[in-house]
């Protein structure tokens, strides 16, 4: 019993001991990053009324020791990693972002958990939906508290991409990462495979050129964008791609328990609402699964 009171003790002389080394440094973290700590800053996501979590991570944001806790709390994140607890994560991720919002890996990482392998270990696609929902609120306040990082918003279009399968709002956070300082030149060529996806050539065409514009200097880039211009010019209007372009599309959303994508105004294949596979023009009913499709409005005379 007495060895465990010295152990203790210990333990306890050598926590304080650390404590008192981190002060300094801490001082220099807030110091060498005045945005983050500065008092005078007026920011409600950033409040410590807005700190949730256990105690001690509390503890460490009343303290000043907020970047230290962050730390020691991500590597709790690895230990329950590697035991395969999974939906314990979240909640220790939400405790490492709210004490360090602008450590990017933290936020990247915390939003792909959640939109991808919660997403994917969900059997219910209620359930499915309800993590890629949190996934992509997650990359939201990343891009909120992070509005310089092309990173953040790059990650968000990622995901909105490749997982929600929602072009419109990939769109527009990948050009938005491509004109933030440092982007690296794949949010640039990532902007118009949105339009790709979606054979929206009104805006296609727009964003090769834009991405033509780019990174003039990076031979690989100019390369791969005039080669995306060559293959568009030769099939645009090629109705075997275009079926090609829909069935992958819509398969990848029915792997995600996403909605399908219509295609409207393709000029050449009607999509069925039931099963996401086209029919060419004219025909009644889904060559697929015989959905018949809504009765076209006459042409006014």
């Amino acid at each position: 019993m007495r060895h465990r009171r010295r152990n203790f003790g210990f333990v306890v002389l050598f926590a304080l001991g650390m404590l008192l080394v981190q002060a300094p440094l801490q001082d220099a973290v807030n110091r060498a990053r005045p945005r983050v700590f500065d008092p005078s800053r007026r920011d409600p996501l950033q409040s410590i009324a807005s700190i949730r979590g256990p105690t001690p991570v509390l503890i460490a944001a009343l303290g000043g020791f907020r970047t230290v806790a962050a730390d020691l709390l991500w590597l709790k994140v690895d230990q329950l990693w590697d035991g395969g607890a999974w939906y314990l994560l979240p909640s220790v991720m939400e405790s490492v972002v709210q004490l360090d919002p602008h450590f990017l890996l933290g936020w990247e990482v915390y939003g792909w958990h959640l939109a991808y392998n919660l997403n994917t270990e969900s059997v219910l696609e209620v359930d499915k939906r309800s993590w890629l929902d949190q996934g992509l609120q997650v990359l939201e306040r990343a891009v909120t508290l992070n509005p310089d990082s092309w990173q953040m918003a790059f990650e968000l279009g990622w995901t909105c991409f490749d997982r929600a399968h929602d072009m419109p709002r990939a769109a527009e956070y990948l050009y938005r990462a491509s004109k933030l300082p440092d982007a690296r030149s794949f949010a640039a060529r990532l902007y118009y495979k949105t339009y790709e996806r979606t054979l929206n050539f009104e805006k296609l065409w727009p964003a090769l050129e834009y991405a033509q514009s780019r990174y003039k200097d990076e031979p690989q880039h100019q390369k791969l964008v005039k080669s995306s211009i060559e293959w568009w010019k030769t099939h645009q209007f090629d109705p075997q791609w275009h079926r090609y372009e829909i069935v992958r599309e819509n398969s990848a959303r029915q792997q995600r328990a996403v909605r399908f994508y219509l295609y409207p105004g393709n000029p050449y294949w009607n999509v069925c609402d039931r099963c996401g596979l086209p029919t060419k023009k004219g025909q009644p009913t889904c060559g697929a699964c015989g959905k018949p499709f809504p009765p076209t409005s006459p042409k006014p005379v």
